[in-house]
């Protein structure tokens, strides 16, 4: 099967592209000047604005489906960044769903955020976003349909949590608890109290690939699912697990500041992704990011 991955470079396309490789032809699309020489796939199509010319290279290619990673997260905006959510967020995954329209790609696996349900009422699927990256999102959630509706393109979002594991650079919890285990340093947090729904990348990557089998095979699907660890707990437990686990003292001043607008404090669950479970528990997790 022909895959192209937007978002090859990040933390989760990486880690999707070791799993992926040896069963799939893989196919990354990058932004010109992106760093991907390490990641180890030869086809690679440089997006530069031409819908046209990336349609041409998917039909050429054969691709039979995109799974779309690729994204802007900013957890709080500034003015002078909200061209630059809407260009990554809703407008290259519009561009390619215009090329698969031209193209004749079969499907299309979106990737979303729990946070498009902003302390949903009883878990329900009403849309309350946290912050402008998940409006945008959305957004092109709703771009999505007319294409849905005007093609035949299999289209389905798979929203995510928290996600964590080593080689991980991006600056995620557990990178600071270990920053500051070591400097000694003492960090101001809010008081800890909300729950965080986390999961190894491993479970994430494999929740992917069983949802790249469904929808390849065209199986009755819904519009969307969630990865989720089905294990909801507060910061300051995974705090205490932190340091249990790795016996590195952190010095947190819990209530140093205050939470932040809009602040999540109980996750949506959604509907999980069939036949899905994770393996991978917190303890076990935090032991992969520090065996060494």
């Amino acid at each position: 099967m022909r895959v192209l991955i937007t978002g090859a470079t990040g933390f989760v396309g990486k880690n999707l592209i070791q799993k992926m490789n040896r069963e799939y032809d893989l196919h990354i699309l990058v932004r010109p000047n992106s760093n991907w020489e390490d990641i180890g796939i030869s086809n690679v199509f440089e997006f530069s604005d031409n819908t046209t010319q990336l349609a041409e290279y998917l039909k050429e290619k054969h691709i039979d489906g995109i799974i779309h990673l690729a994204s802007l997260y900013i957890a709080e905006h500034k003015t002078e960044q909200v061209k630059d959510i809407v260009i990554s967020n809703v407008y290259l995954g519009t561009a390619l769903l215009e090329a698969c329209k031209i193209a004749g790609t079969k499907w299309f696996l979106n990737t979303g955020t729990i946070w498009q349900n902003y302390n949903a009422p009883d878990y329900s699927n009403e849309y309350h976003p946290v912050n402008l990256y998940s409006a945008s999102k959305q957004a092109f959630m709703t771009m999505a349909q007319y294409y849905t509706e005007t093609t035949d393109i299999r289209f389905c979002t798979l929203k995510l949590c928290d996600t964590y594991g080593p080689n991980d650079t991006r600056s995620k919890i557990f990178a600071l608890f270990h920053q500051i285990a070591k400097s000694g340093e003492v960090l101001q947090m809010s008081p800890g109290n909300q729950k965080l729904d986390i999961l190894h990348i491993d479970d994430v990557t494999n929740g992917f690939l069983l949802m790249v089998n469904l929808i390849a095979k065209n199986r009755e699907i819904l519009d969307e699912y969630v990865l989720t660890s089905h294990n909801h707990i507060s910061l300051k437990e995974i705090a205490k697990t932190f340091t249990k686990v790795t016996g590195q003292n952190i010095n947190i001043n819990w209530g140093g500041r205050p939470y932040r607008i809009r602040e999540v404090i109980k996750p949506w669950k959604g509907t999980p992704v069939p036949k899905w479970i994770p393996r991978v528990n917190i303890e076990k997790g935090i032991k992969t990011l520090y065996s060494n």
